[in-house]
């Protein structure tokens, strides 16, 4: 019965792509921080949780009471995640689970039209992994600025994409 269900799974994550593991979701958990109550991120989007946006979603009408427990913060990353999981999913296969959690993180953070035009994403299509690695350090900046939040997010998705 294990070894079916084991095939089973295999064949969904292969008809629906990858999702997130572990080591992606804690490194987006540790990127993001953890708010229990709405606040105004970098940019001025109203956000709570791990980084969700309440302009991309509702307008966060659907939330309910606030704080937020953690364990609701993070089924609403994991709810979140669906549509950047999708956009790395649509845009490369063969990725291995650190490569895509990596992907993930920087494209839950830049936007899928920002990881379909990245150098990350040209050289992944190339096999140059090396290349793809390096690439994540291009993405840190904001406004015109190079912002050191940015720095050590795109070095942190880089250590996990070369793990």
């Amino acid at each position: 019965m294990a070894k079916q269900l084991i095939v089973l799974l295999a064949l969904v994550t292969y008809a629906y792509g990858m999702t997130i593991g572990n080591g992606g979701l804690d490194l987006l958990k540790f990127s993001e921080g953890w708010r229990a109550d709405y606040y105004y991120d970098q940019i001025g989007l109203k956000t709570i949780g791990y980084g969700h946006a309440c302009v991309w979603h509702n307008n966060c009408n659907d939330i309910g009471k606030t704080p937020l427990t953690e364990q609701q913060g993070v089924d609403l990353l994991k709810k979140d995640l669906v549509e950047y999981e999708n956009c790395v999913n649509n845009a490369v296969q063969g990725l291995n689970q650190n490569q895509f959690d990596a992907c993930v993180d920087f494209t839950f953070n830049m936007g899928c039209q920002a990881f379909q035009q990245s150098q990350i994403l040209s050289n992944i299509k190339a096999k140059n992994w090396q290349g793809a690695a390096n690439a994540f350090a291009q993405y840190n900046v904001a406004g015109g600025q190079v912002i050191e939040g940015l720095t050590v997010r795109r070095q942190n998705e880089k250590n996990l994409f070369l793990k």
